[in-house]
């Protein structure tokens, strides 16, 4: 299986169509106004030690007998891996050592950069939009949390093409039980993870957050898990 994993700094201020800027950019090779100018020597060397037991015939192709091949494309704004067979724990390496230079994984198989979470909080669920914040900060700390109280409607609506990653919550309560759902998507990679409890157990206001507070969290980082296991993002 071959994937191109994808990298570039928006100037302060400036935030392009990511897909466009992956076109013009990363494979037509064309300069893009609003991107930073990378240090690509730096980021050359920097992936150089990070797969030092790899052969490398040249600073840009790397080989492995068992672990796939790969190969750096680069123009002065961007940095592209074009990789070939690879385990996605060597796939993952990508985005740590970006990371490092300010540039976010973009990944057009999925049409996602992980540079955002857009987080849809639905009806009651915007109650907990403290709790929500700080545990998907946690979990993703490159990345910027975006909340946003909606409407079950309003959320199919802004929803359908967010180019980052996308999480909603939402708390149903019944007559014996009540849950807390979290629904993870980054393209078409997603995971839905519920946590309930007894509907008795919600005593009083003081109890009833509390509780459905740590359900909330514990749901999030199942998504979370779910997504760290199944995208190149680290």
């Amino acid at each position: 299986m071959s994937v191109d994993l994808n990298f570039w700094k928006y100037q302060n201020g400036i935030c392009l169509d990511h897909e466009t800027v992956y076109q013009k950019a990363c494979c037509d090779r064309q300069e893009v106004e609003g991107l930073e100018a990378l240090p690509i020597e730096e980021i050359l060397q920097k992936t150089a030690a990070a797969f030092q037991g790899w052969n490398a015939p040249d600073p840009c192709h790397y080989e492995s007998a068992r672990q796939g091949s790969f190969q750096i494309s680069t123009t002065s704004q961007t940095v592209r891996f074009d990789c070939y067979s690879m385990e996605l724990a060597d796939l993952k390496r990508f985005s740590s050592i970006m990371a490092g230079f300010g540039c976010p994984l973009y990944d057009p198989q999925q049409n996602v950069r992980y540079d955002k979470i857009i987080a849809f909080l639905i009806g009651e669920a915007v109650d907990y939009q403290t709790e929500a914040t700080q545990e998907l900060s946690r979990l993703f700390p490159r990345l910027e949390v975006e909340i946003r109280g909606v409407s079950w409607e309003e959320y199919v609506q802004l929803s359908k093409k967010p180019g980052a990653v996308l999480y909603n919550a939402l708390i149903h309560r019944a007559k014996t039980l009540t849950k807390v759902t979290s629904f993870m998507q980054a393209g078409n990679i997603w995971t839905n993870r519920p946590c309930q409890c007894k509907t008795a157990l919600l005593t009083d206001r003081d109890t009833e957050h509390r509780i459905l507070a740590e359900l909330l969290q514990k749901s999030i980082q199942r998504t979370a898990n779910d997504i760290f296991e199944r995208t190149c993002y680290k």
